[in-house]
């Protein structure tokens, strides 16, 4: 099996205090009594997924005794959607939790239950959802039914005394540790980001895990022999990857990632090559007025929103006539006709990489690219794995615990056959991968979910 040292990214984590992350910083806070329409236009405006949330029902309070300089920290509650940062709060308790995107749009799918939108058709799916948009729109944030799960709050001094490694543990990987999470639903595992306040509670700083691995990727000469390990000897590939076609509407997306509790879903053409990423992202700027849109398609919904219009319809979807040799002929010559880059049939410029790509590679591109998943592709370019920053977190905090476990390398197989003979090579090739048993490439097409939902009615279309 193939060994590395990770004991200097090790040293780093454990002697990198949180503070010593922070920078100054124009933190956006939202009052809990803001409406969705209000939320989403500043989440817009500022180009950002979340924002923390503070309670207005116990802001309007007397100066705490001794404490007339700090006058203008409390008092009367500012008029707007938004919480000044540099005013005090009445104390933790006033701090709600943040509010994302994902948020806002799980809490309006809970508002669509019971109704069976796979079965109904697209100009009647946008009917109801801007139906049901219009009065969302007014709901304050407090009333939302999902809000409040995906991140946590430090006081500055624990930010001082709290290293990067005890925070990815225990804050990101494991927020249960903290159980300090205020929020009615926390909707996966992990949270993406922590703020830190200070003496009077005012909301200093915002460290998410995109500000972790920014800071892996500025010492990655210390990842050492873990920096040249492929994805596929890291366990990244071949794996399952969630995925959809370009005819599924936006809201089944959206139906099927709560579902699974993930961030994002590829959407690949009728013989499963990628085409698209569907995500989360993908709904910053979104409001309340266009949830009709969620009707539309992926493909179609993609491609609005980068410009582009999709021509996919053009092609067909059936099964029996997608693996005939008459399509393949047709497809193979489309293909031939020009250079295809992917994700181009909806706008998008896709960021992908082959098993045998290192791990500095996808650290560099996860960084340079500003995104926060990289898929992983085979030569037919389908979608064999896909790698987020809380895989790299966990891969990193693994290593440093030393329960890693790296499939060897070709290299590294050959010289165990000269040495140890076939048997040796054996049983270094079943070593497992990363945390996890060895898996075969999957693709988990959403049409096969909704054939046995046909079967098996459910409240919620999926």
């Amino acid at each position: 099996m193939g060994a590395f040292s990770i004991h200097k990214i090790d040293s780093l984590f454990k002697n990198t205090n949180l503070d010593e992350l922070m920078s100054p910083q124009a933190v956006v806070i939202l009052k809990d009594t803001a409406t969705v329409e209000q939320a989403l236009k500043t989440l817009a405006a500022k180009r950002i997924l979340s924002a923390p949330v503070v309670s207005t029902a116990e802001a309007e309070v007397k100066v705490p005794q001794g404490c007339g300089c700090l006058a203008p920290l409390f008092g009367q509650v500012p008029p707007g959607a938004h919480w000044p940062q540099e005013k005090g709060l009445a104390g933790s308790h006033q701090i709600m939790g943040f509010l994302d995107v994902r948020d806002v749009l799980s809490s309006f799918l809970a508002e669509l239950e019971g109704t069976n939108m796979a079965q109904m058709k697209m100009l009647q799916k946008m009917r109801i959802l801007e139906d049901k948009g219009q009065s969302y729109a007014t709901t304050q944030i407090k009333d939302l039914k999902v809000f409040g799960g995906d991140g946590d709050f430090f006081h500055i001094s624990e930010a001082a005394q709290t290293t990067i490694k005890e925070l990815v543990m225990n804050g990101l990987l494991n927020p249960t540790e903290r159980g300090t999470h205020r929020g009615k639903h926390i909707v996966t595992g992990t949270v993406h980001r922590v703020a830190v306040y200070d003496n009077q509670f005012r909301l200093q700083n915002i460290i998410s895990q995109t500000d972790i691995i920014r800071f892996l990727h500025m010492n990655k000469a210390d990842l050492g022999d873990m920096g040249s390990k492929t994805a596929a000897e890291l366990g990244w590939c071949p794996r399952p990857v969630v995925s959809l076609g370009p005819e599924t509407s936006a809201i089944e997306a959206m139906l099927l990632m709560n579902q699974k509790q993930i961030s994002a879903v590829a959407v690949v053409d009728g013989v499963g090559k990628i085409i698209g990423n569907f995500s989360i992202s993908e709904m910053r700027t979104i409001m309340a007025e266009h949830f009709g849109a969620l009707a539309l398609p992926v493909g179609e919904f993609l491609a609005l929103e980068h410009g582009t219009e999709f021509q996919g319809y053009s092609h067909i979807h059936e099964q029996e006539v997608v693996q005939s040799k008459g399509h393949k002929f047709i497809t193979d010559r489309v293909s031939r006709a020009r250079p295809r880059t992917p994700g181009e049939e909806v706008g998008q410029a896709l960021v992908l990489v082959k098993p045998n790509a290192p791990f500095t590679e996808i650290l560099d591109k996860i960084v340079n690219h500003r995104i926060h998943r990289v898929y992983v592709i085979d030569d037919d370019e389908k979608p064999c794995g896909v790698v987020t920053c809380t895989d790299v977190l966990r891969l990193v905090i693994k290593a440093t615990q030393h329960q890693l476990k790296v499939a060897p390398t070709a290299l590294e197989t050959a010289e165990a056959q000269q040495q140890d003979g076939a048997g040796a090579a054996t049983a270094a090739a079943a070593e497992g991968a990363v945390g996890a048993e060895a898996v075969q490439p999957e693709i988990m097409d959403v049409q096969a979910d909704q054939r046995q939902q046909q079967q098996q009615p459910q409240a919620m279309a999926q």
